[in-house]
């Protein structure tokens, strides 16, 4: 009797997480693309060596619960160089010139949203790794939180964006650091289209 009892059970709830994986399977084939560009001001010390920063992104999100959205996302984020700077050793009589670098990125995150008011707005989070592509950054943490109006096909973002890489600029004949940035974080606005 037990063992009819156990079997009957390990039937059921071996039916019900097949029925659960097809309706994730189901729902993962129902998703949208959404192709997205953006602009932004550097913050923090990221303005003393960036003065712009533009994007674009791309995601594949679908429907897990009413309302939320799942899915991968892959962009590309530039900062663009702020001049240079210069230091002048008093003790040494040497005067120092170092360009700053355009930094480059490539997100590459797992993506959520929320959708509130008929779906209208919405709240997100970005989350993955910043792999530097070109600059002297160093790869990071990616997090970017966003907030868009959703128009139907066109949805206007609010974001924040974040990478953990930093930078630092120095001397390379005394070895010393003048410039130092712990990360690379601008507040952008963009426009993404749905399909």
């Amino acid at each position: 009797m037990k063992k009819t009892i156990l079997l009957a059970a390990l039937a059921v709830f071996g039916l019900t997480k097949m029925t659960a994986q097809d309706d994730f399977v189901e729902k993962a084939k129902t998703g949208g693309f959404y192709i997205g560009a953006n602009i932004g001001l550097p913050l923090s010390t990221s303005s003393d060596i960036a003065s712009f920063n533009f994007g674009f992104d791309g995601a594949y999100l679908f429907e897990v619960i009413d309302n939320l959205e799942i899915g991968g996302l892959l962009g590309y984020t530039h900062f663009v160089g702020d001049g240079d700077y210069s230091y002048y050793a008093g003790n040494s009589g040497n005067y120092f010139i170092r360009n700053y670098e355009d930094a480059s990125f490539v997100p590459i995150a797992a993506s959520a949203r929320y959708y509130f008011a008929d779906r209208k707005f919405f709240g997100g989070l970005d989350l993955g790794v910043g792999v530097n592509v070109s600059g002297d950054a160093k790869s990071g943490f990616y997090a970017r939180p966003k907030f868009g109006f959703d128009l139907g096909t066109i949805a206007l973002i609010a974001s924040f964006q974040s990478i953990s890489g930093g930078v630092d600029y120095g001397d390379t004949y005394s070895g010393g650091t003048y410039v130092s940035g712990s990360g690379f974080n601008s507040f952008n606005f963009g426009v993404e289209f749905g399909f």
